[in-house]
């Protein structure tokens, strides 16, 4: 008698145990995150967003204020991508040189990753007046240079395609895919500016002072390309 009851209990245990088990969720949110209206804001940004869109995002470090002040027309954005999806998902292409991107090669991160709010005050989707035959064309070629393995050019020198930097590869994506139909224009450093980047990336005066740069703002600022929305993480009050 004592068996079968000691039987009964241990079987007993283990269905309650495996049904409890079962129930627990799989991931538990952080409930009163400081970032959860930032995340909701990415989840609406991932419905509007459509393949070959333009997106940037306006970072929080250093580095990407000094890019923002390169631009003459707008200086919202500090880096730039092109949306293409995968399973029903969207994805952003773009080449940065960052801690996370050792090898500094052209890479996909979901529009999550892209726009966090930990790292970045906010972003934007943009899009150019491309035909769809001219957005397939676009995906197939920035696919090529991936599979190249296009590393980020620390000289930004719009000669090579082996190595370029994020508005360089959106301009040479738009412009080759649309035969020109759609151009992006550059920005001539001042003289100041090229005293500096002659001075941070080590290059000859004579070499930065000629430089035709893809400043941000020329990915967008242009009359082909319409804002879709912009999401602010810390709108003013």
């Amino acid at each position: 008698m004592a068996t079968k009851f000691l039987f009964a209990f241990i079987i007993c245990v283990v269905a309650l145990c495996c049904t409890f088990r079962d129930k627990q969720p799989a991931f538990v949110p952080v409930v009163g995150s400081p970032y959860d209206s930032a995340y909701n804001l990415i989840k609406e940004a991932e419905v509007l967003v459509k393949e070959g869109d333009l997106v940037l995002r306006n970072g929080q470090e250093f580095s990407s204020q000094l890019v923002k002040s390169f631009c003459r027309n707008d200086q919202s954005f500090s880096h730039a991508g092109l949306v293409f999806f995968r399973d029903g998902y969207p994805l952003v292409y773009h080449i940065v040189p960052s801690d996370d991107n050792p090898t500094k090669k052209l890479r996909v991160d979901s529009l999550k990753n892209f726009s966090n709010p930990r790292k970045n005050f906010g972003f934007g989707i943009y899009r150019y007046d491309l035909k769809q035959e001219e957005i397939s064309q676009l995906r197939a070629l920035v696919e090529t240079w991936k599979d190249k393995e296009v590393v980020f050019d620390s000289t930004f020198n719009l000669k090579t395609d082996d190595q370029m930097y994020c508005s360089e590869m959106i301009k040479k994506g738009i412009e080759r895919t649309t035969k020109n139909r759609v151009t992006i224009p550059t920005t001539k450093p001042t003289e100041k500016e090229a005293q500096f980047f002659a001075a941070t990336l080590h290059l000859p005066i004579a070499y930065t002072s000629d430089l035709d740069v893809v400043a941000i703002d020329n990915l967008f600022v242009n009359p082909h390309c319409k804002q879709v929305r912009r999401f602010d993480f810390n709108p003013t009050k």
